[in-house]
C-alpha cells in the first residue's frame, strides 16, 4: 500500500510528479467547468441510486372479480355462470363455463376475488387451471382457489359464503368476455 502525501501532486496512472503552472484560469474555463459539473450532477441524479429499478407490486390486485352475483334468471342456458371483472375503472361482463365435473361446479358458485398480473383486459379471458404454487402471489393468503390462464393472469377466488370451494383437480374453467 502506498501512502501519498496531499502536498505532492502525482500523475495517478504513471505515479510521477506533476508540474503545475500557477497561472489563474480564464473565466470561460471556470464557467465551463461549473456548467459541466452541474450537468453531470443532474445526469447522475436522473440515474437514481444505481439500485435495481423498482418492480411493480404484483401483490396489489389490478382487478376484482365476482361470479354469479346476478339474479338466477341471468344464468346462461346449458350451464355455466356469469361474472364481472372490474379493471382500470371499467366493469366488464363475462361468461364462465366448466371443463370437467369440478370445473362445472366452480362455474356456478357465488363468490368474489381478485385478479393479478392483468396488464390488459384482453389477457383476462382464457382457460384457467389450478395455478402452480410458484405462481401464487406472495404476501396473499393461501385460502380459496388460485387459478392461472395461458397469459399468466391469476384469478384468486375466495371461499364462497356457503363455506366450500370445490377442488378443481385437473379440470379447468373457460372465461369468455361479453362483447
Amino acid at each position: 500500500m502506498v501512502c501519498l502525501s496531499a502536498t505532492i501532486p502525482l500523475d495517478v496512472i504513471g505515479m510521477t510528479r506533476v508540474q503545475h503552472d500557477h497561472r489563474p484560469l480564464p473565466a470561460y474555463a471556470i464557467i465551463g467547468a461549473v456548467a459541466l459539473a452541474a450537468f453531470l450532477s443532474l445526469a447522475l441524479a436522473a440515474c437514481g441510486t444505481g439500485a435495481a429499478p423498482a418492480q411493480p407490486n404484483v401483490a396489489q390486485a389490478p382487478g376484482t372479480v365476482e361470479l354469479n352475483k346476478a339474479p338466477p334468471n341471468d344464468v346462461p342456458p346449458g350451464g355455466g355462470g356469469t361474472g364481472t371483472v372490474f379493471f382500470n375503472g371499467t366493469l366488464y361482463r363475462f361468461a364462465i363455463g366448466g371443463l370437467g365435473v369440478e370445473g362445472s361446479a366452480i362455474a356456478i358458485i357465488q363468490t368474489s376475488g381478485e385478479v393479478y398480473r392483468l396488464e390488459n383486459i384482453a389477457r383476462f379471458p382464457g382457460t384457467y387451471r389450478r395455478a402452480p404454487n410458484a405462481s401464487v402471489v406472495a404476501g396473499q393468503t393461501g385460502g380459496g382457489l388460485w387459478l392461472q390462464n395461458e397469459y399468466a393472469t391469476i384469478m384468486h377466488l375466495k371461499v364462497p359464503p356457503q363455506g366450500r370451494m370445490p377442488d378443481l383437480g385437473n379440470d379447468a374453467l373457460r372465461v369468455v368476455l361479453d362483447q
